[in-house]
């Protein structure tokens, strides 16, 4: 089976990344139906805005700014999703991933861990456009990772996810939608996400 393949291959792996090597895979997003203009214009909305500062921009904005898409079991869903948790783990995936799939029995462990401290996980799909996909849901039950999936709109992928190179990528946001310290690149043990959690919480809670 596909899914098993991917998984026996995510161990070696993550057996690398023990001596300190990376574990994840160059992304492919799937591209939902959009017109060049859009995409165009897009773009040229993205030029101008980077002429004010980096940093204010950082500070002042969502991460995944105002957007509307789908969850893999086809329910609505928008940017105020985040503002049911104080920090939000964003976990953008690929169905092709090794070290992704490996490591979501563990994200799906932290999603029940952490909910009575108001922290929820959530999954992007970056290779995945449409609902009840097949293969992300047998991925989903099979890991039990069974905290919300989002698959990809065309806000999403005209958004933040133009920006990921690698996945696993993990963010972390706020109630706002904003980012709260560095995004994390690839796969890591249960651990250290639990460490990053702590601290990220603590930050949250004492800015608040």
């Amino acid at each position: 089976m596909k899914l098993k393949r991917l998984i026996s291959g995510a161990a070696v792996i993550l057996m690398i990344t023990s001596s300190g090597m990376f574990a994840g895979c160059g992304a492919k997003h799937a591209e939902p139906e959009t017109t060049k203009e859009e995409t165009r214009s897009a773009e040229e909305k993205g030029t101008e805005a980077s002429s004010s500062s980096e940093e204010e921009t950082a500070e002042a904005s969502p991460l995944f700014g105002s957007f509307t898409s789908e969850t893999l079991d086809g329910e609505a869903v928008d940017q105020e999703i985040f503002s049911g948790a104080d920090l939000t783990m964003v976990n953008i995936w690929g169905t092709f991933c090794g070290p992704c799939i490996s490591e979501m029995p563990d994200l799906g462990e932290i999603s029940h861990e952490y909910k009575d401290k108001g922290v929820q996980v959530i999954g992007i799909v970056s290779d995945v456009v449409e609902a009840k996909d097949e293969t992300a849901l047998e991925i989903v039950d099979t890991t039990g990772a069974d905290y919300t999936h989002i698959i990809v709109s065309k806000d999403l992928y005209l958004g933040y996810l133009k920006e990921v190179q690698v996945v696993p990528t993990t963010v972390f946001v706020d109630k706002e939608g904003k980012q709260v310290g560095s995004a994390f690149y690839g796969a890591k043990s249960k651990e250290k996400w639990e460490k990053a959690i702590d601290e990220l919480l603590e930050q949250v809670k004492n800015e608040g």
